[in-house]
């Protein structure tokens, strides 16, 4: 398969390192695992072709990007650098650039972003990562399963669909909350609701951010149409724009939703203001002649008429009644009560 290194510096290659995720060969569309002596100076001949999944923090890692991989020394710098922005840059012989993805067992909380690096050209894809991230487990999983990939762009246009389910998975889930509160706005509100619909609209605006730059980068690469693809695998690729066009579509309606649920129950929550404000207003227009009179009697004052009499009290009591019904009955006639 390669020549054994002979030279200080490479002997070390023969050791596998912390930062070798998984290698595959795949001949005429099946894949067959390989370990780390198998691709060290490895280099498939057409149609085969390699996909190769990496930590970039490994020095291992570093050193073979840099010594025996074979790609273009600006290529190697850029993808073992810590840039996140995404991005897609086309070279004659193939492309490499930058997606945006979701990092593993991020709990329902956020939807935390990681970086994959990428270099796709006829006969090889190769993955780079810092933080285990959804769309290569998901990808390496497809590929343990027997997956069927003719090319290293059939290969990549899966990559993308699995960052697209991984970005559908969270959407769901966001969704579900959303129907969730929806009920509850319409039967029940409960109080979190609020705070809860705030926090979706946050993560539905990340996952916003994050699949925007995925079509840009697809749009771009679609109309860039290398020669070394082939038809097929641009269908492929198109697929997969399409994919991620209906999600945007969808979390851009989530949104919506989301909106329109926290713009309802700031209604509610104004309406039932209005509501105590008015029990409120219409308990001190009852109370307000009783407080008057009750005012007027207890001041301590001479002069002031019944103090000798023993019928004064509730003739006093007969007249707060009395204005309070009078009072009810100005509201119901002004048609405020």
């Amino acid at each position: 398969m390669h020549n054994p290194p002979d030279t200080p510096q490479a002997l070390h290659l023969l050791y596998e390192p912390a930062g070798f995720i998984c290698a595959f060969r795949f001949e005429e569309g099946r894949a067959r695992q390989m370990n780390w002596n198998d691709l060290v100076d490895y280099r498939p001949v057409e149609p085969a072709f390699t996909w190769l999944h990496v930590k970039t923090a490994d020095v291992k890692i570093q050193h073979w990007m840099q010594h025996h991989s074979g790609i273009p020394d600006y290529i190697t710098e850029f993808l073992l650098s810590s840039d996140t922005h995404p991005g897609l840059h086309a070279t004659p012989d193939g492309v490499y650039g930058t997606l945006t993805d979701m990092k593993m067992e991020i709990g329902d909380t956020g939807t935390e972003k990681g970086a994959l690096h990428f270099y796709l050209d006829r006969t090889r894809l190769l993955t780079l990562r810092t933080q285990p991230l959804l769309s290569t487990n998901m990808l390496r999983q497809k590929v343990l399963d027997g997956g069927d990939f003719d090319n290293p762009m059939d290969l990549f246009a899966e990559l993308l669909r699995c960052l697209a389910d991984g970005f559908n998975a969270r959407l769901d889930k966001l969704n579900d909350k959303v129907d969730d509160i929806e009920f509850s706005v319409l039967s029940d509100r409960r109080a979190e609701d609020r705070s809860e619909l705030s926090g979706i609209r946050r993560q539905l605006a990340e996952l916003r951010r994050y699949i925007a730059p995925e079509r840009r980068i697809l749009a771009q690469f679609h109309r860039l149409r290398p020669s070394w693809v082939p038809l097929a695998a641009l269908e492929d690729l198109t697929h997969a724009l399409d994919e991620l066009n209906e999600l945007h579509s969808t979390v851009e309606a989530v949104y919506e939703r989301a909106k329109l649920l926290q713009e309802e129950i700031a209604s509610q929550m104004s309406e039932q203001m209005n509501r105590n404000l008015m029990a409120l207003s219409i308990l001190t227009a009852l109370l307000m002649p009783a407080t008057l009179v009750s005012g007027i009697f207890g001041m301590n004052v001479a002069g002031l008429p019944g103090l000798h009499d023993e019928a004064s009290f509730w003739i006093v009591m007969g007249v707060m009644g009395g204005l309070g019904v009078a009072t009810v009955a100005f509201l119901k006639w002004m048609k405020i009560f």
